[in-house]
């Protein structure tokens, strides 16, 4: 079960970057060897993920990506995780002149073994988006939270998707905090998870994570996914998500 969770981590997130590539608003690449997505409005999604190159040809391949990045044909950021191949592709990066930006735990949890946490916050309303007020005021959470520009026509029609589901949490009326919820058979994935900064130590994300998840379990999904920085780790732990992986994000240095 163990292996099903690892790739399931970051497959919830390529699928999800998949889907949004799909859009007129987007560029994509969508190969056995490499597969990325490019916002051309926006700031995100906007990256390079699931390479599978032979370890004989890394270099060349990084070596190509990289020419590609220069000329403006591909996107900055490249991640990779435990679907990556080969496994040692972040070592090509770093000699090619990469430099790891962002480093997160890939993390799941068997949703019938949630911890219903003592610690979440009941003055939170939380409900899912239904409206063109409540999905701009998940964007506006989001961009604020994460510095980014958003294409609000992919959240639009990411709206109308079954997969997908918006979560926003409101405190005393102010939408103080957001997420998404991307669904493939069997695995429900929690993405973007944000709270303004000056409603944070309130519980509010474990509290907004928790109702999207029970959601989920209610729907037949068994698993939850999810990607945390460091102290998204400790947030998570109290819902008992466990660490299966690492997720790094790379950037092309601007004197390559």
């Amino acid at each position: 079960m163990s292996k099903f969770l690892l790739s399931s981590i970051e497959k919830n997130l390529d699928e999800f970057y998949l889907k949004c590539s799909r859009h007129s608003n987007f560029e994509s690449m969508d190969t056995t060897k490499l597969k990325w997505v490019r916002a051309k409005i926006a700031d995100w999604p906007s990256c390079i993920f699931q390479a599978n190159f032979n370890d004989l040809d890394v270099d060349f391949e990084t070596e190509q990506v990289k020419n590609l990045i220069q000329s403006g044909k591909a996107p900055d950021d490249w991640t990779i995780g435990p679907l990556t191949k080969p496994k040692n592709l972040g070592k090509s990066l770093l000699k090619h002149n990469f430099s790891e930006v962002f480093h997160q735990a890939g993390m799941a949890l068997d949703l019938f073994k949630i911890k219903i946490s003592t610690n979440i916050n009941n003055t939170l309303n939380v409900k899912k988006v239904e409206n063109k007020n409540d999905l701009s005021n998940w964007s506006k959470v989001v961009s604020n939270v994460f510095h980014i520009k958003l294409d609000q026509e992919l959240l639009t029609h990411l709206q109308t998707q079954s997969e997908v589901a918006f979560y926003i949490g409101l405190y005393q009326d102010i939408c103080v905090s957001a997420l998404l919820l991307y669904l493939i058979p069997g695995v429900a994935g929690l993405h973007a998870v944000s709270t303004l900064p000056d409603f944070r130590n309130n519980n509010f994300a474990l509290t907004l994570s928790s109702r999207a998840l029970l959601d989920a379990r209610d729907l037949g999904y068994e698993y939850g996914v999810l990607q945390a920085s460091s102290m998204g780790q400790f947030i998570y732990k109290k819902l008992g998500f466990k660490k299966y992986c690492d997720i790094f994000t790379y950037a092309l240095n601007e004197t390559s």
